[in-house]
């Protein structure tokens, strides 16, 4: 804008009559008379922009809005634990409806969570609720520059819109505090005011401003609330890879083939007198029968012994398979796959088919030899046969030089019987109420169990997962003709017979049949690769890896993108108010040259500072009205250049405003 010379010069005239009917002050008449500018003083504006250290305070609250919500995101995603979300970015926490953030940090065996986000959640909504007196005072500018514009142009329309000394009071009211009450007494103001005439466009936008501020920090902070009440901990398990220094874990199973050359070479008489070439298998035999060191981790495998070498687990119901001992194998946290040996045994009940109900059982009708059940000086004894070839394995006389062993699955012959306890109580057990002697597994007395099975060797892969604490079934694949001749031979030569009589003694003289055989075939399967616990060696493990147990932060999903967004939109109302504010035309007053001993001569009042300093509190305008000597120094009571405001406000300062009804 042009400069206006004979303006300015009006208004000084304005200010030098009205001094005189002005009560007196505190202000000496020297000190007056020394400011107080000449007749011939004028006092000139130029064209300028607000200066940027004005909104310097606007731009820090931008930047810092939007600071937070990158750190926000930042620890949300740089810290997203990717096991337990299964995945990484905002894609899988939106599909999980929170975001799982690894926060701790270890301190020796214990771990500490911080619930950073938290933090940052509630110093932003702490600067949200602070700034937005700041946001306010840059609303200030806007309408300060409205005003200046009205005042130098009064029409009648313009006039309209020119505030009264009560609207001039909310004005300030809402540009300084911007708090609930203040809003309120504007909004009773306006609901009042109805059948007046319209507001002016300047309070009703600062009313708008105000209630938009004062809502969008207050959502801030129930955003902020809702964070904090819906975050929470917990324990997760992640898998590491295992890198620990040192040898691979020998915790899979193998068959030791070193077996058959140390037999050989221990008995080499014995073994060199064989007319038959069974390769290895009679030396395994002979390890069977003669070695008690194989014997023994066959008992301990066959009890689970803590001292075991190697235990016999089950997996999908009826699979038994090897694995180490617990002296050996670490289930605890460890995660491994493991090749070893598994057997299935599928069992039938041959008491109805060979008649024990009827006397001497025969069971040539359902494809047996004709000396099965086998007796032992006339009696029915346990054992567990091989049926191969016709004839019988597992007699009390009998080798394995005249036979051919087949291929998997190989036939079982099984004929348990049980006598009476002490006192009767055998004859106690009695079958469930709802069975038949149709339906049941045993026959006659002493009660006798006739069964035939099929038992199939596999080579096996397994994996432990130690999250679940359970196996699983990878492959499986028919194991060689070697492998299941050499398994076979220790369950045949009866070294878990009477184990698994006593397994089945009270389920096979109670239960159902069809219940009776598949518990009957787990425990075959079960016995026959722990009595051969002999045969194994470890093996390397494969894709060893470690869970650890760490504590996660859980933040919803929901309340986190909802204070972002609100954090960007208090953020993007904050840029818009500060474009617009610095767009405004702005102008600075230049002092006359008798004047620059009263300030800087780089300082240059500007039009909009002053104006948004009138609009933002009270005291400029108090004390302009009232000045009083509460100052040494006297010049501090006047306000550099009240007589340019006094004119361009349209509000007299020479006398108290008059009350306006609210």
């Amino acid at each position: 804008m042009d400069s206006k010379p004979s303006q300015f010069s009006d208004r000084s005239a304005h200010v030098s009559d009205s001094s005189e009917s002005e009560p007196p002050t505190g202000v000496s008449r020297a000190f007056s008379e020394k400011i107080a500018p000449g007749p011939t003083q004028l006092w000139t504006t130029r064209p300028n922009r607000p200066r940027l250290l004005g909104l310097l305070p606007a731009a820090v609250v931008i930047v810092t809005t939007l600071g937070f919500v990158a750190g926000i995101l930042g620890v949300l995603l740089v810290k997203q634990c990717e096991e337990t979300q299964g995945g990484r970015g905002i894609g899988p926490a939106i599909t999980d409806g929170v975001f799982y953030v690894f926060e701790d940090h270890n301190q020796g065996d214990s771990y500490k969570t911080r619930l950073v986000v938290v933090t940052l959640s509630n110093v932003a909504n702490q600067v949200v609720s602070t700034t937005s007196s700041i946001v306010m005072a840059l609303v200030a500018y806007r309408v300060g520059a409205e005003w200046i514009r009205l005042s130098r142009d009064q029409s009648g329309t313009n006039a309209a819109e020119t505030p009264s000394p009560a609207q001039y009071g909310l004005l300030v009211r809402l540009l300084g505090s911007s708090s609930i009450g203040s809003i309120l007494e504007a909004f009773v103001y306006t609901a009042r005011s109805r059948n007046r005439a319209r507001l002016p466009r300047m309070l009703r936008y600062s009313m708008w401003m105000a209630t938009a501020v004062w809502v969008l920090a207050r959502l801030v902070g129930l955003a902020d609330t809702w964070l904090h009440v819906a975050s929470y901990t917990r324990p997760s398990n992640i898998t590491r890879d295992d890198s620990s220094p040192g040898p691979t874990p020998r915790w899979g199973v193998e068959l030791n083939t070193s077996i058959c050359d140390d037999m050989k070479a221990k008995y080499p008489t014995q073994l060199a007198d064989d007319t038959v070439d069974l390769g290895c298998l009679l030396p395994y035999e002979y390890f069977v029968v003669w070695e008690d060191w194989g014997h023994a981790m066959g008992f301990d495998a066959m009890t689970n012994s803590t001292n075991a070498t190697f235990h016999v687990n089950t997996v999908e119901g009826d699979i038994a398979f090897v694995l180490p001992g617990p002296k050996v194998l670490d289930m605890r946290s460890k995660n491994f796959l493991i090749p070893t040996f598994a057997t299935q045994a599928s069992c039938t009940s041959l008491n109805q088919v060979c008649g024990v109900p009827n006397g001497a059982p025969n069971c040539t009708s359902a494809g047996y030899p004709s000396d099965f059940p086998y007796y032992q000086n006339s009696t029915l004894v346990n054992r567990v046969l091989g049926v191969v070839g016709g004839e019988l394995v597992g007699r009390e006389i009998g080798t394995l030089e005249a036979i051919n062993f087949p291929n998997t699955p190989i036939q079982l012959a099984i004929q348990l019987q049980w006598n009476d306890l002490e006192q009767g109580v055998g004859s106690g057990i009695n079958p469930l109420p709802s069975t038949s002697e149709e339906d049941l597994a045993v026959d006659g007395n002493p009660p006798t169990l006739l069964a035939g099975c099929n038992l199939e060797f596999f080579d096996a892969w397994v994996q432990w997962n130690s999250t679940e604490q359970d196996w699983q079934l990878v492959n499986t694949t028919t194991s060689s003709q070697n492998t299941s001749r050499t398994l076979f031979q220790p369950i045949v030569w009866q070294y878990g017979t009477e184990q698994l009589a006593a397994s089945l003694m009270y389920t096979a003289r109670r239960d159902f049949k069809e219940e009776v055989m598949r518990t009957l075939g787990q425990n075959l399967a079960t016995l026959t690769l722990a009595t051969a616990a002999g045969f194994y060696r470890p093996h390397e493990a494969f894709h060893v890896s470690t869970t650890m147990t760490i504590t996660v932060s859980v933040y919803p999903t929901p309340p986190v993108m909802t204070l972002l967004v609100l954090l960007c939109a208090y953020a993007a109302l904050v840029w818009w108010i500060l474009l617009s504010s610095y767009r405004t035309p702005d102008e600075a007053i230049i002092f006359p040259e008798s004047d620059h001993g009263l300030q800087d001569e780089e300082m240059e009042p500007s039009t909009l500072t002053l104006a948004q300093r009138w609009l933002t509190h009270p005291l400029p305008l108090v004390g302009h009205s009232f000045s009083r000597q509460d100052g040494q120094d006297g010049g501090q009571e006047i306000p550099l250049g009240a007589h340019v405001l006094s004119s361009p406000y349209n509000i007299e300062v020479n006398s108290p405003l008059e009350p306006t009804c609210m």
